[in-house]
């Protein structure tokens, strides 16, 4: 697909040098150099995007033993304790399953539309730079959600309160969305990373419930 697409913008490009009149003698030179540009960034563009949608795979799949860990970090930080409901559990996990499947779709469109960005010659090499970021804060705003659906925020009141925090979640996001970008190994091990991004992230909304 991306040798498709590099081969046939690459042919737009040399048919639209020729045109100009003032650079025919550096037309074949500037098409290759583009050409090779091109190429690099819808190959970081694909590896990118198949390595955030194994990220939101794993954190669907671990929400579960994620749901619970939060609720035993806050307990240690504090929070009132709550008696252990099979309902309660049960409605939480529901919602932050759906939470994940909703930003994983996001994430995928956003993703998308880096992907883009990255035909566009030039403006193209800041799609891998934009596609980190935006996982980054999906990935984040999972590790928030955790806490904030113990204090049972409605979905919309959640996206205004990570929204306003936006900083927390990128950095949050981060380190786990980092990770999966090691071949192999990172894929493999991520879901440990995602324990310690619950962690840091409940401590995180102790001290962002504190300061407000």
């Amino acid at each position: 697909m991306t040798s498709w697409a590099t081969e046939n913008i690459s042919l737009l490009l040399r048919a639209s040098l020729e045109n100009v009149a003032w650079i025919p003698e550096w037309a074949g030179f500037i098409s290759d150099v583009l050409y090779w540009l091109i190429w690099v960034v819808l190959r970081i563009l694909l590896y990118f995007t198949f390595s955030f949608i194994g990220g939101s795979i794993i954190l669907l799949l671990m929400s579960p033993i994620l749901t619970w860990l939060s609720e035993l970090v806050g307990e240690v930080l504090g929070d009132e304790e709550t008696s252990f409901s099979i309902t309660q559990f049960m409605r939480d996990l529901t919602r932050a399953a759906g939470l994940a499947i909703t930003n994983g779709f996001y994430q995928i469109l956003l993703s998308i539309i880096c992907f883009g960005i990255g035909f566009i010659p030039v403006v193209g090499a800041a799609a891998p730079f934009l596609l980190f970021a935006i996982n980054a804060y999906f990935y984040g705003y999972n590790f928030m959600d955790y806490t904030l659906e113990r204090k049972q925020l409605s979905p919309r009141e959640s996206n205004r309160f990570v929204w306003r925090n936006k900083f927390s979640s990128l950095s949050l996001g981060a380190p786990f969305a980092a990770w999966n970008l090691i071949p192999f190994i990172g894929p493999m091990t991520s879901g440990f990373i995602a324990i310690f991004g619950t962690i840091a992230a409940t401590i995180e909304m102790k001290r962002l419930s504190e300061k407000t």
